[in-house]
C-alpha cells in the first residue's frame, strides 16, 4: 500500500468492473472465441466474418460513426450486422441476426468467477458505504454474482462517455446525492480510472495487482494497492 494524497471524507465507493473485481481476460477471449464459432457455423463458406476482417470492419464503422467508440453495445452490435449485411443479408434479416449473435455474446461474457475476496471486500464495504460500478464495459452483471452489491451501475454509452471522460462520475454524484469529492474510485487501468476519477474531481485507487511502474501514471492516484482486500485495511 503506497500513499500519495491525504483521503478525505468518503461516502460513496465506485468500483472499475473487469480487472478490477475479477479476472476478465480469459472471460472475454472465451466469448470472442465463441462468437466467432456462431459466425462460422452460420456461414461456413465464408471467410469474411473472421477475427481479422471483423477488426477492419469495426475500423471503417469508427472512422464514420466515432460516437460508437463510446459504445462498446452498440458498436458491436452495428459490427455484427454490417459483417453479416457483406455477406449480402438483407438489411432487417442482418439486423436480427445480430441481435441473436450478440444476446448469445453476452451470455458468454456473463460467466465470470468472482473470486472469495471480491465478496469479503464488497460485503464488508456495503455495510458501511454507498457501492457503485462505473464501466466501460458490457458485462452483464445483473446475471452475476456481483449484481446484489449495487444500487447504481452507470455503463459507458448509455450513461456517458467513456472513461477517462467526466460524465458518469458526475452522474454518480448527482444521483446519490454527494458531493465529487466525496466518492472514492478504484480501477486498475491508469488512464481510464486513476486519471478519470481524479480529473472528474473524484478520489482515486489504483489497483496495481498487475505491478506496474508508478511511472507509468498520468496522475497521481490518491493510494495505490497491489491487493484487492486491502481496501479492508485503508477504510
Amino acid at each position: 500500500m503506497r500513499f500519495y494524497k491525504r483521503l478525505t471524507q468518503v461516502k460513496v465507493i465506485s468500483f472499475d468492473l473487469d480487472d478490477t473485481l475479477y479476472d476478465n481476460v480469459p472471460v472475454i477471449v472465451a466469448a470472442e472465441a465463441w462468437l466467432l464459432q456462431a459466425l462460422k457455423h452460420h456461414r461456413p463458406e465464408s471467410t469474411l466474418l473472421s477475427g481479422e476482417n471483423l477488426a477492419a470492419i469495426k475500423r471503417q464503422i469508427l472512422q464514420l460513426e466515432p460516437e460508437l467508440s463510446h459504445n462498446v453495445s452498440a458498436l458491436r452490435m452495428r459490427l455484427l450486422s454490417e459483417g453479416l449485411r457483406q455477406q449480402g443479408m438483407g438489411e432487417a434479416e442482418a439486423a436480427s441476426m445480430a441481435d441473436e449473435f450478440y444476446q448469445g455474446f453476452l451470455n458468454e461474457r456473463g460467466k465470470i468467477t468472482v473470486p472469495e475476496t471480491s465478496h469479503k471486500v464488497l460485503t464488508e464495504l456495503g455495510q458501511r458505504y454507498q457501492l457503485a460500478v462505473i464501466t466501460n464495459g458490457n458485462l452483464p452483471l445483473e446475471n452475476t454474482a456481483l449484481a446484489p452489491y449495487f444500487k447504481t451501475v452507470l455503463r459507458a454509452g448509455i450513461d456517458g462517455r467513456m472513461k477517462p471522460a467526466a460524465d458518469m462520475f458526475n452522474s454518480l454524484a448527482q444521483q446519490t446525492g454527494v458531493q465529487r469529492s466525496e466518492i472514492l474510485h478504484i480501477g486498475d487501468h491508469i488512464n481510464t480510472d486513476v486519471a478519470g476519477a481524479v480529473h472528474a474531481g473524484c478520489q482515486a485507487i489504483w489497483l496495481n495487482d498487475q505491478g506496474r511502474s508508478a511511472y507509468d501514471l498520468q496522475c497521481l492516484p490518491h493510494v495505490e494497492l497491489t491487493r484487492l482486500e486491502q481496501m479492508l485495511e485503508l477504510l
